[in-house]
């Protein structure tokens, strides 16, 4: 994954293992003037530290097993659900041997928790705030680019897959406290996001302060989610499109 490469270290790593004996073997063959000495092959090249090297690659191969387990647990978890995937159903979809799973994780839980986090860092919902800062339009009109940029990313996904953070929720709630906390740092952290723009708005003059920016946030959000939920269930964008058209022309009006 980083652009490293191997080869001078395992050569070297390969010369160090046989030089004693390949540089008898020069010296007995060697012809030339004897100032000159023997050839010698093992010398490790000039600011290369094996030791340290040799950890770094070992280290950075852990990592990348590490994270193809994440990733590929992070696709498999969302699509297929906590309860129906097994350890070994992630590690043949990273690629690993089923034995790996254990050297970088406690248990599936544990992945689980970590995944919601990945998700969080990289999901559309998340990587989309960014344009809700841009200040150059106006917030609500921000708002609404940002919702409808999710729901056409949403009708596009043909699995239906929903949202991580809602399966999460409906599916282990009662079940692993670990990955319900997780879930609640999200959403949490999702709407004081979409708070920050509902705030901007009430203070132009765009939107009542009748409710503070937090609680119509934390609103949205729900509503965003039970849509996106009913919309998995009917295989429809109807529902998507309901939650736009009530909260742009009645909630946030």
């Amino acid at each position: 994954m980083l652009g490293v490469s191997c080869w001078p270290i395992v050569r070297s790593q390969h010369l160090n293992r046989n030089s004693q004996p390949l540089s008898r073997c020069l010296a007995a063959t060697w012809r030339g003037p004897r100032r000159q000495g023997p050839l010698s092959l093992h010398k490790t090249p000039k600011g290369l530290d094996k030791s340290k090297t040799t950890g770094h690659i070992m280290g950075m191969a852990r990592l990348n097993v590490r994270e193809q387990l994440l990733s590929a647990g992070l696709e498999t978890l969302h699509r297929r659900g906590f309860n129906a995937t097994s350890v070994q159903d992630i590690t043949e979809a990273a690629g690993v041997p089923k034995g790996s799973f254990y050297n970088h994780f406690e248990s599936k839980e544990a992945l689980g928790a970590e995944a919601v986090i990945k998700y969080r860092e990289a999901s559309d919902a998340w990587t989309a705030t960014r344009a809700l800062r841009d200040t150059k339009a106006a917030p609500l009109t921000r708002l609404r680019k940002y919702f409808e940029g999710l729901a056409d990313r949403a009708l596009k996904t043909e699995s239906w897959s929903g949202c991580l953070l809602a399966n999460f929720a409906c599916e282990l709630s009662n079940q692993s406290p670990l990955i319900r906390e997780q879930v609640a740092v999200a959403f949490a952290e999702w709407s004081d996001e979409i708070a920050v723009v509902i705030g901007e708005a009430q203070r132009v003059g765009a939107l009542s302060k009748d409710l503070p920016p937090k609680a119509l946030a934390e609103f949205l959000i729900n509503a965003w989610e039970g849509a996106l939920l009913r919309a998995r269930v009917d295989k429809d964008r109807a529902p998507l499109q309901l939650f736009l058209k009530v909260t742009f022309s009645k909630i946030l009006s």
